[in-house]
This record gives C-alpha cells, sequence and structure tokens, in this order.
C-alpha cells in the first residue's frame, strides 16, 4: 500500500512540474503568464531568470519525492492516507509560490526595460475570421458519440447486478459527467482563434483546436473504459493506476502537440500577421492572487493566465465568488473526512442485548437475536473488496464483500493478523468482521462476544 501511495505521489509530483516549466515556454505572447514580445522573452535578463526557475522547480521536485518516503517512517504510516493528500498540497503551494515569484521578477524585469505593449483601439479585420467561425472544425459528432460511450460501464452494471457491490452505479456516472467538461470544451474551442487579419490562418487555428479538443474527450474515454474495467475486473490498486498514467501523458502529449501546431502556424504567417507588440497587452491588474478578478467582464469562465492551460474562474462575479467558495468547502470536507477516518479508533462496545460499533461514518448495530455463530481466525475471507469505506494504511473498515461471505461490515486494524468473525442472520451484511490494536485485545474481544451471545 506505501508503495502505491509513493508512486501515486511521484505521478502528481511530475504533472506539478511539467506543468510549471511548460508554463516557462514562450507561446501566445506570454512567459509565466507574463505578456511578453518575441524578442523580449529572449533578452539575457529572462533567460537567465527562465534558468532559475527550471531550477527552482526541478528541486522542488527533489524535495517533494524526499518527503514522500517519510511514509516508510511508521509514526507517519500510520496516518499514509492523510499524510499523502498532505503532501499534494504542499507541492501544489510550493510550485504555486514558485511561480509567482518569478511572475513577479518577470514584471519587474520590464518595468525596468520599460516594455510596454498597448493594444490598438481600431483593428481591421477579415470579415471572412468571423463569417467562418466554427466552420474548419472538425465535427462534433466524436465528442458526442465519446460521451455516449462513456455510459458501457453504468450499462454493464445494469446486467450484472452482482458487480455492483464492487463498483456501485452511481460511481459509474462520474465518467460521463467529467466527458461533459470536455464537450463543453470542444465547443469553446471550436470558435476560438487569435485576433487576426489573415482568415486562412483563422481556420487552420480553429481545426488544431478543434482537434486538440476532441484527442483529450477520447483520451478521457479511453481512462474511464480503462479504469472501470480494472475496478470490475482487476480490483488492484496498480491496475487502477495504470489509466491515471494514460490520461496524464495523452493530454500532455496533446497539449504539446496543439503549442507546436500554433507556432509552426505562426511561422508559417508570420509576414501576414500583426506586429506582436500590438497584440500583446498588459492586464495584469485583472489577476489577484493568482486569481482572474473582473467584475466588469460578463464572463463566468475565462482562459487561465498562463495560455495553453485550461480555463479559471473570474471571482469577480458573484457566481464565481459562490463557486471558488464551494470548491473551496470540497477540499476543506474532503481532508477533513480523511483526517477524522485515518485518526479515530473504532470502538466495540458490548451492552445488554446489543453490540454498538462506533466508527467514523460507519457505525452499526447488532442483536444478540441476530448472532449464528462467533468465530475467530488467523487470516481474512479470500479476494475481498471494498465496496465503500475506509481502506488506509493502519485501518479498514465499512462495507466489503469477501468470496464466500458475501457482504460483511469490517473493522479491523491492518497489521493485526487475528479476526473476530460474527455471522448474522440474513446477508445484509452477512458478517461483521472485527480486531483489536494487538493479539491481545483481539483474543479479549472473542472471548468477550462469544460469552455474552451463549449467556
Amino acid at each position: 500500500m506505501i508503495v502505491t501511495y509513493i508512486i501515486i505521489l511521484w505521478i502528481v509530483f511530475w504533472v506539478m512540474t511539467a506543468s510549471s516549466l511548460y508554463s516557462a515556454q514562450y507561446h501566445d505572447h506570454q512567459v509565466l503568464g507574463v505578456v511578453l514580445s518575441k524578442a523580449h522573452s529572449q533578452h539575457d535578463e529572462i533567460e537567465k531568470t527562465l534558468v532559475s526557475f527550471t531550477k527552482a522547480c526541478r528541486l522542488v521536485l527533489l524535495l517533494s519525492a524526499v518527503c514522500s518516503l517519510l511514509l516508510f517512517v511508521e509514526p507517519v504510516s500510520s496516518h499514509a492516507d492523510f499524510i499523502m493528500i498532505l503532501l499534494m498540497m504542499a507541492n501544489l503551494f510550493v510550485n504555486w509560490l514558485v511561480i509567482d515569484r518569478y511572475q513577479m521578477k518577470l514584471q519587474h524585469i520590464k518595468e525596468q526595460n520599460n516594455w510596454i505593449y498597448p493594444q490598438k483601439n481600431i483593428v481591421t479585420v477579415d470579415l471572412e475570421v468571423a463569417r467562418d467561425s466554427g466552420k474548419s472544425a472538425i465535427s462534433p459528432v466524436w465528442v458526442w458519440l465519446f460521451l455516449l460511450l462513456d455510459f458501457l460501464p453504468t450499462v454493464i452494471l445494469l446486467f450484472h447486478t452482482n458487480m455492483r457491490q464492487i463498483y456501485p452505479i452511481g460511481f459509474s456516472l462520474i465518467g460521463p459527467l467529467c466527458q461533459l467538461s470536455f464537450v463543453y470544451l470542444f465547443y469553446q474551442m471550436r470558435g476560438r482563434h487569435s485576433n487576426t487579419v489573415n482568415a486562412q490562418f483563422a481556420r487552420q487555428e480553429e481545426r488544431i483546436n478543434s482537434i486538440a479538443a476532441t484527442l483529450s474527450a477520447l483520451a478521457m474515454l479511453v481512462f474511464w473504459l480503462l479504469f472501470s474495467a480494472s475496478m470490475m475486473y482487476a480490483q488492484n490498486g496498480l491496475a487502477i493506476l495504470a489509466p491515471v498514467i494514460v490520461l496524464l501523458a495523452a493530454v500532455f502529449g496533446i497539449i504539446r502537440w496543439q503549442q507546436s501546431k500554433i507556432s509552426g502556424l505562426e511561422e508559417k504567417f508570420a509576414d501576414e500577421l500583426p506586429e506582436e507588440q500590438e497584440n500583446a497587452g498588459d492586464q495584469q491588474i485583472l489577476w489577484k492572487w493568482g486569481f482572474y478578478y473582473d467584475p466588469g467582464d460578463p464572463r463566468l469562465f475565462v482562459p487561465k493566465r498562463m495560455a495553453g492551460m485550461g480555463w479559471t474562474i473570474n471571482i469577480g462575479r458573484p457566481a464565481g465568488k459562490l463557486i471558488c467558495f464551494g470548491i473551496t468547502a470540497f477540499l476543506v470536507i474532503i481532508i477533513g473526512i480523511t483526517a477524522y477516518g485515518g485518526s479515530k479508533d473504532y470502538q466495540v462496545s458490548v451492552s445488554g442485548p446489543k453490540v454498538t460499533v462506533d466508527a467514523a461514518m460507519y457505525d452499526m448495530t447488532f442483536d444478540k437475536s441476530e448472532v449464528q455463530s462467533v468465530t475467530i481466525r488467523d487470516d481474512l475471507p479470500p479476494d475481498g473488496t471494498r465496496v465503500n469505506g475506509y481502506g488506509g494504511q493502519s485501518k479498514s473498515y465499512g462495507h466489503f464483500s469477501f468470496k464466500g461471505y458475501g457482504s460483511c461490515m469490517l473493522y479491523i486494524y491492518n497489521n493485526v493478523d487475528r479476526y473476530v468473525v460474527v455471522q448474522l442472520k440474513g446477508n445484509d451484511p452477512g458478517y461483521v468482521i472485527l480486531n483489536g490494536k494487538t493479539q491481545a485485545e483481539t483474543d479479549a474481544l472473542y472471548h468477550n462476544i462469544s460469552s455474552w451471545s451463549s449467556k
């Protein structure tokens, strides 16, 4: 389990570093989200600053990877789930600090050299650019087809009800919901092209953007089908990790391809496009603390400060503030639940005719009349899978399913190979499996419950 956690962390750290380094490349008149002309982006001071930025990013990656090895340390490993989330957030925050620091350095160099790029108030545009908007893109049929194919896991679950214990049908709808964002991305990219007087450039740029959006939707479909297959059939942590790697590699490859094509297009039409300095207008005032803030802009979603890195929320709008608050609250709740689930020990109490198990979000009570047998064993039943619940490094509890046992409620400490198995009447659940923090505690728990049930 710890090795899997570390692999996941390293993938996340690598993605963050690759994203940061990618933003330092010159495209769409920007370097690290700071507007610069092509000539100024090659200035000695700018290049030296970017070399320093690259070293800082690699240092953050190295330090993050070293910190992840702390999961092997015994006191830390018992709270591995919570620590993993903290390390991810810390890496994200430090990368953001590095980018923000070097954005300020680039902005300072601009001010020192008085590099100002005013935009023209009047631009003569070929009307064909406006007339042909959306006509050069590939057909939207593909992204809608990918959306329909994302429902395949749901259809399988409708006909194979036994799989729902392993893969809840509600969970299978997450893929189609995520795919909807790629459909939205396609329609945004279909009509998106630079302000240009050249209609042929606009057509080719629009086609490149629409192909990139379609390929991203295809990558999402492949990821979701592979992920669902691993959940239904493989039921292995490393197998579930593989689709994530495929998705990340595909998305980064598509982004690189898109930017390469756009750069080639700009070079091809260099003599026919407007001067860069007339199209590289500064908008630094619209960004506060890394967020887009413009109450006068009616758009709720706007391109990110770093060109080609997706979309962000305009927190200057009331709806933007609400969405931002909702996302923040959701993250806080997820972290809180993980921390609570990892730190809270469950308690088993025998009182009168009932046994009560007090566990985070998975409490249960069973009556003496429901008990068929109480046994103790030194291993778990074979082929166990978590249906829903908590499966951490130190403990596992919630709804599980085991071959030959069916639906079970599990409350165990993973480092103790001794288990009290209480068989109940019926099959929802059919068994309750528990243990203590030590073998001695588990033996005491067994004698307590077995003597209670025999009275």
